[in-house]
């Protein structure tokens, strides 16, 4: 679990859906958008399983390999999980959180 000053709650979470920019990965979604800190946060509705300890899973996995790379990336970040996300091992979302993550760097570094 990220420490609760690095968490989205749901107000950020409502304002990051209204105005910020998504970039499609090939088992999450991310919204994005510049700021000071590093916040993240995570969608993953029933519609993609009904069990909760599947949910969790994929949740513990995109956390801990977030946890890596907060200090590198500053913003509002928000994962939003594909049904595809919950048959994954730890070093695909390590790579797949890597590729998102580096989509936004040369996004901002061409603007």
């Amino acid at each position: 679990m990220l420490p609760k000053k690095n968490r989205l709650g749901k107000k950020e979470i409502n304002e990051l859906k209204k105005d910020a920019r998504i970039i499609q990965g090939q088992f999450f979604g991310l919204i994005f958008k510049p700021g000071q800190e590093s916040k993240f946060g995570l969608i993953i509705s029933n519609n993609i399983s009904k069990k909760a300890t599947e949910r969790n899973k994929t949740k513990r996995l995109l956390f801990g390999a977030v946890k890596k790379r907060l200090s590198l990336h500053k913003g509002s970040f928000l994962f939003l999980a594909k049904k595809n996300s919950l048959s994954l091992d730890h070093s695909l979302v390590e790579r797949e959180v890597e590729t998102l993550l580096g989509k936004i760097t040369r996004f901002y570094k061409n603007k």
